[in-house]
């Protein structure tokens, strides 16, 4: 099953790359007050600030009624961020991809680059740290509502990036699928029964 996966993320990010383009004309003409505001809740909800409320707000609020799982969901939550935040940072200062707005074209990667925002794009930050949280939150529940909720927050995020002009639709499936990887893996982590040696 593990390969399975694999091989779909592979296929779903390079099959991102050919739809950059299109997805950019997309995104940017579905322009109303009502887009505009969600996508600049999704800009919020990808910046990093709900992961840090949520992890200080859930350990504090465990500690206090001396609820395990509560502070459990608080250290995932920082845990994804985290990790998430890190692989983004590689990713993005090895292959300097220029953001659309620069106008430089889609395919234009310059390899090793600590400093040059505009050659931030891949992959995108706010689709990972957005996917990590509504995937720590959406493993809390079994209410599919409720689920599908947590991953529209994220979804939405993705759609402002490109909707923004940040990012390409295959930097925010790329983000998207690391973050998700990168917490289930995480949440396995925790999941798994502690060893009697």
């Amino acid at each position: 099953m593990h390969w399975q996966l694999s091989l779909l993320a592979v296929f779903a990010i390079v099959s991102a790359f050919y739809l950059d383009p299109a997805m950019r004309v997309l995104v940017k003409g579905i322009s109303t007050s009502v887009t505009t505001a969600a996508f600049d809740f999704g800009r919020w909800y990808g910046n990093g600030l709900p992961s840090l409320y949520l992890f200080g707000g859930l350990y504090i609020a465990g500690l206090i009624v001396k609820k395990y799982k509560l502070r459990e969901t608080g250290l995932l939550i920082l845990e994804t961020y985290v990790f998430s935040g890190l692989i983004t940072l590689i990713f993005k200062s090895a292959f300097g991809r220029f953001r659309p707005y620069t106008n430089k074209g889609d395919y234009v990667f310059y390899g090793w680059n600590w400093t040059n925002n505009d050659m931030f794009s891949y992959f995108s930050g706010h689709a990972a740290v957005s996917f990590a949280l509504s995937t720590v939150l959406a493993s809390t529940t079994k209410n599919i509502y409720l689920k599908s909720f947590y991953y529209l927050l994220a979804v939405i995020t993705c759609i402002s990036r490109i909707y923004h002009d940040q990012h390409w639709f295959s930097d925010v499936v790329s983000g998207a699928i690391s973050a998700y990887l990168i917490s289930r893996v995480l949440i396995a982590i925790h999941n798994e029964p502690e060893s009697d040696y």
